[in-house]
């Protein structure tokens, strides 16, 4: 058990900055989606769970195209305006398109770039068919997320950014399996980084201790 767990921290270390290029032009989508964090860390108030967008949802940014996808933490309930701005700034091409719903916190990234930008309402949106919805292609990418991570469902939340790397590399190209591992063994070798097992488990205990 540890040694997958060490050897999925190494994956982890080789995709730490696999997403740092990616910048996305032409007809970008973007959108968040929200992940719970696990039962034992749900935040109560007065013997109930916090409602909606709260900090017990943990906020995921994608901003995709037809053919590549970015995705990043944004931090824990509503998204903000600067939170936005800075998890996108470095990933859209400035004066692209971006398709959008009308969240307010997409205002400053909007006009910080000189975005085309193209809204759609969240409520006339839900009553459409999927194959008419024009954020379609960003919803996909939420619906593929979610079941990668149910598919690790117990993983601890202290590394979903880990998990999001992941996700963004096995979603992007190149497709061909073959191709995929070998732009993963030239990752690795670029890295300078080291992981000992020791250190991977002494970092764990010190943080639980935390």
């Amino acid at each position: 058990m540890t040694t997958s767990r060490y050897w999925l921290q190494k994956v982890f270390l080789v995709l730490e900055e696999y997403q740092k290029d990616v910048l996305l032009d032409g007809e970008v989508y973007l959108d968040e989606t929200f992940y719970s964090v696990r039962s034992e860390d749900v935040t109560v108030v007065d013997g109930k769970k916090l409602r909606g967008l709260s900090r017990n949802q943990i906020c995921i940014g994608v901003a995709c195209t037809r053919s590549q996808v970015y995705c990043t933490l944004e931090g824990f309930g509503k998204p903000s305006q600067k939170k936005t701005y800075l998890a996108f700034k470095d990933h859209i091409k400035p004066r692209a398109k971006l398709i959008h719903d009308e969240g307010q916190s997409h205002n400053k990234l909007v006009n910080e770039l000189g975005l085309a930008s193209v809204t759609y309402n969240s409520g006339y949106m839900k009553a459409l068919k999927d194959d008419e919805n024009p954020m379609r292609r960003v919803n996909e990418i939420h619906f593929l997320m979610k079941r990668f991570f149910y598919a690790h469902s117990s993983f601890k939340r202290e590394d979903i950014a880990g998990f999001i790397n992941l996700f963004s590399f096995v979603m992007n190209h190149p497709s061909e399996k073959l191709e995929k591992v070998e732009r993963f063994i030239d990752l690795g070798l670029a890295c300078s980084r080291k992981l000992t097992y020791r250190d991977c488990f002494m970092q764990k205990k010190a943080k639980n201790k935390d």
